[in-house]
């Protein structure tokens, strides 16, 4: 008995076009944002989210988004590791490749008007992005227990309040579990600071497309971002179970 429900459930996993063990195989989501070359650092973004039989369906246009000036390297995410140029701290390049997506930072007091509930955290004078890797929480958020002291490293590391680009702020997260000391971190999405303003590895874009992005996340989706180069896209999107090229790109 036990094997005839493990082969039904192998069975409608197939049905449907997915496999639970390809990178993308359990997402219900996806952010698709394409450069198109790896030198890029202009490019484009696309929602999808999976229909009942399992497949790929666009929820979005596209819209601009843009890189760090040297464009992509291969960061540490869900995929499988890839030969090439890998993410550096201070490399100026974005991290390409299949990540999470964590929470929701801002300093505003709540997400936009409409968002479905995707994790929030209000950041205040109290919470730090750790970036320096001698540090513990090294890549992850930390909030100063009420009535502790400064740390001397406070001011390096806190995060600023008021700046507009940072109104509202998605986690990518790279480098994030098990985080390695130089292979780059603080990596998010938030709004631009120009049309053609260029970043130091973040994925950024007009603040109405970031509040579109961030309405449209749903909590228990196990919603993730594919970030790749064109030529990387149609060569990854099968084995990754990615949307189809005749539609991502």
């Amino acid at each position: 008995m036990a094997f005839f429900l493990v082969f039904v459930f192998v069975i409608l996993g197939l049905a449907n076009g997915v496999a639970s063990d390809a990178p993308a195989g359990a997402a219900q989501q996806i952010v698709v944002c394409i450069a198109p070359q790896t030198s890029s650092y202009e490019g484009a973004l696309q929602l999808f989210s999976r229909n009942a039989q399992g497949e790929w369906r666009p929820d979005s246009d596209r819209w601009p988004v843009l890189f760090a000036p040297r464009g992509l390297a291969w960061g540490r995410g869900v995929h499988p590791a890839q030969a090439g140029p890998q993410k550096q701290t201070g490399d100026h390049r974005n991290p390409a490749g299949l990540f999470k997506l964590g929470p929701a930072l801002g300093y505003a007091s709540q997400l936009p008007s409409g968002a479905a509930g995707w994790p929030y955290h209000q950041v205040t004078d109290r919470d730090a992005w750790i970036d320096d890797p001698a540090l513990p929480n090294f890549n992850h958020l930390y909030t100063l227990p009420a009535g502790a002291p400064l740390p001397s490293w406070w001011d390096r590391e806190r995060m600023h309040i008021g700046d507009f680009a940072y109104e509202w702020m998605v986690v990518i997260e790279h480098n994030y579990d098990s985080p390695e000391p130089h292979a780059g971190n603080s990596i998010f999405f938030h709004i631009r600071r120009g049309e053609h303003y260029r970043t130091s590895g973040c994925t950024t874009m007009d603040k109405d497309d970031l509040v579109h992005l961030i309405k449209w996340l749903k909590p228990g989706s196990n919603a993730l971002l594919v970030e790749l180069a064109r030529a990387d896209y149609q060569r990854l999107w099968k084995p990754w179970h990615l949307p189809p090229p005749d539609q991502a790109l």
